[in-house]
């Protein structure tokens, strides 16, 4: 019989406005009871319904804080909140500090909307065709990213507050959060250019990029080719064309110059078939294929009727759990209040330490999952084989230990090889598995109980493991043992018709692995709950998290109103439905872009000002100035292109309006407010050298924290976890290198 949910019994006060109000709603998804501080913007929209669902709602100032565990705002510096006297009155309080650019910093005071706030990220930089202005996404999805730090920093401080009985302060940037979100591979690739010469440095916009998405019949597919067994299926899918049957088509980096003949081909060979005749010709070939959908084809799939994300047309939870499932939507939360320990002399350490973790991991979101805890402590095993190694080290051109983007997601563990064709290294494996207190696994499904590793093959032996688990379109279903990846899952979903230049030629989406990256630490998240959960009750549980699931999750409001309505989401590109104006404008120099998003009267009469323009009365009230969208991007436009773009964003800020650069990579690993925040890890890989990546955006100021060390370089730990998880002797380990199955 199920439990009540993970954080049953936590009382939270939300005080944010819609920007962060995803942060309660997850931390309501895990069972806390959620009072939400009314604000201007709940206003019965569908964005307001999907991201304040599970909250009961209160006026400001009825609730005390006495009253609460857990405290969200996001304020930022400028509001009149004192941070340090709620710390200094309130001790046992765990307060999540959302912000936009942190609460320290040169661009600190700064407010941003949710479009240049995913100008700060990087991930509008990179999206979009190179003949079009960047190309926002509907919603909130930079603020997103901080809100689930938001979250797994408030779970985590739970587990500090059960053991000390100490609260404390969670800050997160939503910039830093979405760069390690969305982006978090532009900050290594400069360390890789001599491996790769080809790599985009500047993470210029390239529409799909290497994902291709190609027309057929009945619309587009999109393909994700990682490997040269990828290749040569695909050119077989294609009914191997002459002009892809070169030896040379076997370079990647020949394919990655070459693209315009491989869509060319591509389109004429696909022109008489549809999507499903080429998912369904993919499918037995292992090739990673899948179909381009809009959001109600989504709905509508076998896949969602057979798994049930929606509720009456509400995104429900990211996270299935085995004994603690979210309550229901419209449940009223009951029961006690939980109670904690008081504050004791004990220090803060690390939360997870001493907790092992076996990684079955590949690509991105179980090797994020885990980088999350590892830097919370817990000693994290990779398993691989020289056979069927994680496939990101195919990046590295040849040499597995070079890979970047290999090298940017398996931070903080150690690295194993095992042959799991042999009975030998499933043995091991398995033994691994029982020895540890967390198993995370994203192959495809099914794969991992062919090995005899699956949870239920598993927990008859340790009843007390948590086993997480990350399909592309999750566990069960028609598709549950299909193979995904990040661009495939967001095709699926319906994600490229949103986050798509409207006047482009194709919906290409992006070229980022989205959702991947932020899956991952949602997937940490729901392993954080359960560890708490453990702690209190000795009892495991499995985990299951869609990573389709997931990015449609961070655009909830979207499908509820299509879902409500049977209509098809508008994209709007970078326009808003409410706003204007609101958009990407071009500025001086070459590809030079800031965002501005007018959220209100005041912001309006601010930028004419600026502009020097004579006051409009006729353009007072956003519904005028939306009939008028096209004359006032024009005009705006028009004074953009005359100015620097940092310098243009720092007057709007200087007069309260929302505007940001669109920044690249380049100009983040030399920004003097992300360096000052020390945005930056810099760490040394044994072989690949000096190497820069996201630092956790995650900022606790009673837990400790440590910077994750490098990737593990392929099998290099084997022989010391194998002795040290255990016990086995130098020869018997001998006996097994003799066998093969450390291979």
């Amino acid at each position: 019989m199920p439990d009540s949910a993970p954080l049953a019994g936590i009382r939270v006060l939300d005080d944010t406005d819609l920007r962060g109000a995803l942060c309660a709603r997850l931390l309501a998804d895990l069972g806390a009871d959620v009072i939400r501080v009314r604000h201007r913007d709940d206003d019965g929209s569908p964005a307001d319904r999907f991201r304040n669902a599970r909250k009961r709602s209160t006026e400001r100032g009825s609730t005390h804080l006495n009253e609460i565990d857990i405290y969200v705002e996001n304020g930022g510096p400028t509001s009149e909140l004192d941070r340090d006297v709620l710390a200094a009155t309130h001790p046992r309080l765990i307060h999540v500090a959302l912000t936009d650019l942190g609460l320290t910093g040169e661009r600190s005071h700064w407010h941003l909307e949710p479009l240049p706030a995913l100008a700060a990220s990087g991930a509008l930089h990179a999206a979009g065709f190179p003949h079009l202005p960047p190309t926002s996404i509907p919603g909130y999805l930079a603020h997103d990213c901080g809100s689930v730090h938001g979250a797994l920093g408030a779970v985590t401080a739970v587990l500090e507050r059960a053991r000390t009985g100490h609260g404390q302060r969670i800050e997160v940037s939503a910039q830093e959060a979405a760069l390690g979100g969305l982006v978090p591979w532009t900050v290594i690739v400069p360390d890789y250019l001599d491996v790769n010469p080809f790599l985009p440095a500047e993470g210029t916009r390239a529409a799909d990029g290497l994902y291709y998405v190609l027309p057929c019949a009945d619309g587009h597919v999109r393909v994700v080719l990682t490997s040269g067994r990828d290749w040569e299926t695909f050119v077989e899918l294609l009914g191997t064309p002459p002009e892809l049957a070169g030896a040379e088509w076997k370079n990647l980096a020949h394919r990655g110059t070459n693209t315009l003949t491989i869509r060319e081909v591509a389109a004429r060979q696909l022109a008489d078939r549809t999507r499903a005749e080429l998912y369904a010709a993919a499918e037995p070939l292992g090739m990673p294929l899948g179909m381009v959908q809009t959001p109600l084809e989504y709905v509508a799939h076998p896949q969602v009727a057979a798994r049930q994300p929606f509720v009456e047309g509400m995104a429900t939870s990211v996270w299935t759990f085995s004994a603690t499932p979210s309550p229901k939507l419209g449940d009223t939360p009951t029961g006690e209040r939980r109670s904690f320990p008081s504050p004791s002399p004990e220090e803060a350490r690390l939360p997870l330490a001493g907790v092992r973790v076996v990684e079955f991991g590949v690509a991105a979101v179980v090797p994020e999952c885990v980088w999350m805890l590892s830097e919370l402590g817990a000693e994290v095993v990779k398993i691989e084989s020289a056979g069927k190694m994680d496939n990101l080290r195919f990046t590295g051109l040849g040499d597995p230990n070079r890979g970047f983007a290999f090298n940017a997601e398996a931070r903080g563990r150690a690295g194993v090889t095992l042959d799991l064709t042999l009975e030998e290294g499933r043995r091991l494996a398995r033994q691994l598995c029982l020895a540890a207190d967390v198993v995370a696994e994203n192959n495809r499904g099914g794969m991992m109980a062919k090995l005899g590793l699956d949870h239920d093959q598993l927990r008859t032996e340790k009843p007390e493991l948590i086993y997480a688990a990350s399909q592309g379109y999750g566990r069960g279903g028609p598709m549950g043992d299909k193979k995904a990846y990040g661009p495939l899952n967001a095709a699926f979903a319906g994600i490229h018709s949103l986050w798509s230049h409207p006047d482009g030629p194709y919906p290409s989406g992006t070229s980022l692995n989205h959702p991947d990256h932020i899956a991952g630490k949602l997937l940490a998240t729901g392993v954080l709950a359960a560890l708490d959960h453990r702690n209190r009750t000795g009892e495991g549980q499995f985990i299951d998290l869609s990573q389709a699931e997931a990015g449609v999750y961070l655009l909830g409001e979207q499908y509820l109103e299509a879902i409500e309505t049977g209509i098809e989401p508008v994209n709007l590109g970078n326009r808003h439905r409410t706003q204007a104006p609101h958009g990407v404008y071009p500025c001086a120099g070459d590809d030079a872009w800031v965002a501005i998003a007018i959220h209100d009267e005041t912001s309006w009469r601010a930028l004419e000002q600026i502009c020097g323009w004579p006051h409009d009365p006729s353009l007072d009230a956003a519904v005028d100035r939306l009939a008028r969208v096209d004359e006032l991007d024009e005009r705006v436009a028009a004074w953009t292109a005359e100015w620097d773009k940092n310098e243009v964003a720092a007057l709007l800020q200087a007069h309260g309006v929302s505007a940001m650069p669109v920044m690249g990579p380049l100009e983040h690993l030399a920004d003097p407010h992300l360096l000052g925040r020390a945005a930056f890890d810099e760490i040394e890989h044994p072989v690949g050298g000096t190497e820069h990546h996201i630092a956790n955006p995650t900022r606790l100021s009673r837990t400790p924290r440590r910077t994750a060390g490098p990737a593990p370089c392929l099998g290099a730990d084997t022989r010391l976890i194998l002795s040290e998880w255990l016990g086995l002797s130098t020869d018997e380990l001998d006996r097994l290198e003799t066998a093969g199955a450390l291979h």
